[in-house]
């Protein structure tokens, strides 16, 4: 197959008609930028072939934001000595028309497309979109941008088409007596067998089940049956060892010694309460000894700290009278220097006054100058609005806009046109009279010297001799003439809105208007320097300068009443002035923070005196004789408790070792272990005649069930299924065997079957992977790559390489499909995008090849990369 012409109109983004012609036979190559409409040709070639016409699903083939679109492909091809057009139209207005030889047989509608889908192999959508299942070999061999690797679903979708290639090729029959018998062998082995994991199924696994049912069962028997043996054993040896336990009755004992050792620990528990006793008095002793000790030393150290806030005191009272004099010189400083820190203030302010004044006069000078610029300013803005609003009236009178100029220019043209139209073809009438002769034009006289042209019809006067009507021109001329007379009639229109008289009337008046404009413009550009923000801010720009300059005169007069020029020639300048006033108030300040420091000692020291003096007299409590007696009696009680306290702890000390000897705690276990014992004894004689009772029920209950007989209907069913069962087992035995030497046959057929293919795959992977090979399965797929000693699944393999073995292997299903007689036709688009220039150079390599066998149109947006095909780069999109 062959395409030779291909032709788009809005379609997409080609609203315009779009055409490639001159197709090769070879590779096509075509390249341009991203958006540039190279995948929107590919979609037009599918569009038309495999999308109904007459499907409303298809609206995005429409141009954007266009309605009404008739989106239209026409596909010009040539396969198997004959040459076909088609033509579809989507949307409004669809169609479809499919031209054989030239026209010599001519297909419309779904005629013309079921005839395109059994030529290439693939399937009309009944209703909607074409779908990827319905796409056969078209949707395997024409890759859409981003989709060479997914080769197996396309490859899927076209096996039946390529399993007939290749059946014809190969010569093996795809539906033979083999393979229904294998059929046949499948389904009835499938019946017993799972397909998965060769596990029973159907009535085989239900025979299974039964047989399984019905061992459990006579299993259950069994086991009953032993368990009820069992039983009857255990009830013996129960009775038996009741009646033992009943004479005996060894919890009597354990009960009797428990007894004992209870009474034991009532005659230690009054032992330790006396322990305890001694226990909380020696607790009570301590706590009246910590107290005492506690006075005690509190008693101490208030003696010492009385003595040392006696010596404190007096030191305080010592640096408070060594702190007077200090403070005494730092306030005769201090007020020295304020002294001359006012006198230095003073000169720099008459210094300050003096430089304000020259100032203020500086000030006043440059104010003056700015107040006549503004002046100046104002006067000139004034003019200009002046002359500007009378320009602005003269430019608004004379304003005729370019519209109108061009309009006019337009009709004066059109007006010559006509009528050079009209002279063409109006007749020319030329008088040569003899001497005293004259003849007659509606009534005009004319002379040997006229010459008039006749635009409708006239009489002409031949006096003597009679009338001549003439009806000058063709037919175009009574129409000429009207619409002469309508855009005359127009001309005069327009010169009258406009209040000229002709057209260079209104070209001079327009003129004038742009020079008016221009002149507009610059006193514009003038007043912006006069006035940038407007006269009223002018204006106000001045009335505050007459305000500063009062103020200004205001403030030097009143500085000129307080200094005289005598006393501004007896002072210094004013940084001399300042330096003096900065070291006067420098020395100041020092001085000042001399006398604060002097002062902070004093009050610290002083407000230190006092407390300490303070606490010192209310120390002297401390010493009366009450409580100097109740210091006396607590020392002397702190020896009596200390005394009775060490009795107090040897008593204690002798009652617990008293305790120790007794081991209370092994008494108490003792008791507890035989109360223990003989309750598990009586638990023990209750539970066996509880489980007599229970075993003598059970008895009766299992001989009223008849375990024997059920034992043996039991057994004998397990017998019955068992055969059931084996005789399953063996025709499913028997089917796998079949199937398993009927599926090596059909492996054999089947490897047949693949050899052409193989071969082709082969031929284009040794290009890329030489000592490489495909494995394919039943349904002529590639599913995995071999090459140095193992196996790569095709999922496994990185994007790019699956892409690449993707395209191969479309080159080699194009090669038999080519063989059988079937059409071919690959298109790539913006395929091999992710390949590596190694890799893409052994493609290369497998394109051109491929290309010496079928026509291949390629796009790319990577024209760069595929400048050494050989072929001519067809650019799309500029």
């Amino acid at each position: 197959m062959k395409l030779t012409r291909i032709a788009l109109e809005e379609f997409r983004k080609f609203r315009q008609p779009m055409v490639l012609d001159g197709l090769q036979d070879g590779l096509n190559l075509f390249v341009g930028p991203n958006e540039a409409g190279k995948s929107t040709i590919a979609s037009a070639i599918r569009a038309a072939f495999l999308e109904r016409y007459s499907t409303s699903k298809v609206a995005d083939l429409a141009p954007r934001g266009e309605s009404g679109a008739r989106p239209s492909v026409e596909l010009s091809f040539a396969h198997a000595g004959h040459r076909y057009v088609l033509k579809k139209q989507f949307l409004s207005r669809a169609r479809c028309e499919l031209l054989i030889d030239d026209g010599a047989q001519r297909l419309d509608g779904e005629e013309a497309e079921n005839a395109l889908a059994a030529l290439l192999g693939f399937e009309m959508p009944g209703r909607g979109q074409s779908k990827p299942d319905l796409a056969g070999i078209p949707g395997l061999l024409w890759i859409q941008q981003g989709d060479g690797h997914n080769l197996q679903e396309a490859a899927g979708h076209a096996g039946t088409h390529l399993r007939d290639a290749l059946t014809q090729l190969s010569g093996e029959l795809t539906s033979t007596d083999g393979d229904r018998l294998f059929d046949r062998v499948s389904a009835e082995r499938a019946a017993l067998l799972d397909a998965r994991n060769g596990r029973p199924k159907g009535i085989y696994k239900d025979a299974e089940d039964a047989l399984a049912r019905a061992v459990a069962e006579r299993d259950d028997c069994a086991q009953a049956m032993a368990q009820l043996n069992a039983d009857v054993d255990r009830l013996a040896e129960l009775r038996r060892e009741h009646e033992r336990a009943q004479a005996s009755e060894p919890w009597k004992d354990f009960e009797a010694r428990a007894v004992l050792a209870r009474g034991q620990l009532a005659a230690l528990a009054k032992e330790r309460e006396a322990f305890d006793g001694l226990r909380r008095e020696q607790g009570q002793a301590a706590q009246t000894l910590a107290l005492l000790q506690d006075q005690v030393r509190r008693d101490q150290q208030d003696e010492s700290d009385y003595q040392a806030l006696l010596k404190e005191a007096q030191a305080a009272r010592v640096r408070v009278q060594a702190a007077q004099e200090p403070l005494a010189r730092a306030q005769q400083q201090r007020q020295a220097y304020a002294a001359a820190a006012d006198a230095a203030r003073l000169r720099v302010a008459a210094v300050q006054a003096v430089a304000d004044r020259r100032d203020l006069d500086h000030q006043l000078a440059q104010l003056n100058a700015e107040i006549e610029r503004l002046d100046d300013a104002l006067k000139a803005v004034t003019a200009i609005i002046e002359q500007g609003s009378t320009l602005k009236t003269e430019a608004v009178r004379t304003e005729i806009s370019d519209a109108d100029i061009d309009a006019l220019r337009k009709t004066e043209r059109e007006l010559a046109n006509l009528q050079l139209r009209q002279q063409a073809i109006a007749t020319r009438l030329s008088c040569q009279l003899e001497p005293g002769r004259e003849i007659l034009l509606d009534g005009k006289r004319l002379t040997s010297a006229d010459q008039v042209l006749i635009t409708a019809a006239a009489e002409l006067e031949l006096p003597g001799l009679g009338r001549l009507h003439i009806e000058p021109g063709g037919q175009d001329l009574p129409a000429l003439k009207h619409e002469l007379a309508s855009l005359q009639a127009a001309w005069a229109a327009l010169l009258d809105r406009l209040g000229v008289a002709s057209l260079p009337d209104a070209e001079q008046r327009h003129a004038r208007h742009g020079s008016l404009l221009r002149e507009l413009d610059g006193m514009r550009k003038t007043l912006a320097i006069h006035a940038p923000k407007g006269l009223d801010v002018l204006r106000g720009q001045r009335d505050d300068a007459l305000a500063r300059r009062a103020s200004l005169q205001e403030r030097l007069a009143k500085l000129s009443a307080v200094t005289d020029t005598e006393q501004e020639a007896g002072l210094p300048d004013l940084p001399t002035a300042t330096q003096a006033l900065r070291e006067a108030e420098s020395v100041f300040a020092q001085a000042d923070k001399t006398l604060a420091a002097a002062q902070r000692t004093l009050d610290t020291d002083s407000a230190r005196a006092q407390l300490l003096e303070g606490q010192a007299a209310r120390g002297t409590e401390l010493q009366s004789p009450e409580l100097a007696a109740q210091r006396q009696a607590r020392a002397g009680r702190l020896a009596e408790v200390r005394s009775s306290h060490d009795e107090l702890e040897r008593r204690v000390r002798e009652a617990q070792a008293a305790l120790a000897e007794h081991r209370p705690e092994l008494l108490e276990q003792d008791a507890q272990r035989f109360e223990k014992s003989a309750s598990i004894e009586r638990d023990a004689q209750h539970k066996r005649h509880g489980e007599i009772l229970q075993l003598q029920g059970k008895l009766d209950q299992a001989g009223a069930q008849g375990l024997g007989e059920r034992l043996s209907e039991a057994t004998a069913a397990c017998e019955r299924l068992e055969r059931r069962r084996d005789e399953l087992a063996r025709r499913a035995a028997a089917l796998d065997l079949l199937l398993k030497l009927l599926t090596d046959k059909r492996a054999a057929a089947t490897q047949r079957l693949q050899a052409p293919l193989a071969r082709r795959l082969n031929h284009y992977l040794a290009l890329l992977f030489p000592e490489a090979a495909l494995r394919l399965d039943d349904t002529l797929l590639p599913t995995a790559l071999r090459r140095g000693g193992g196996e790569d699944l095709l999922d496994a393999l990185s994007f790019g390489t699956r892409e690449q073995l993707g395209i191969l292997a479309r080159f080699a299903y194009a090669d038999l499909l080519q063989e059988a007689g079937r059409p071919t036709l690959l298109l790539l688009d913006d395929a091999l995008v992710h390949t590596d220039d190694a890799r893409r150079d052994f493609m290369k390599r497998a394109l051109f090849d491929a290309a010496t066998r079928h026509q291949i149109l390629m796009f790319t947006c990577h024209g760069e990369a595929w400048r050494d095909m050989g072929v001519e780069q067809r650019r799309i999109g500029g």
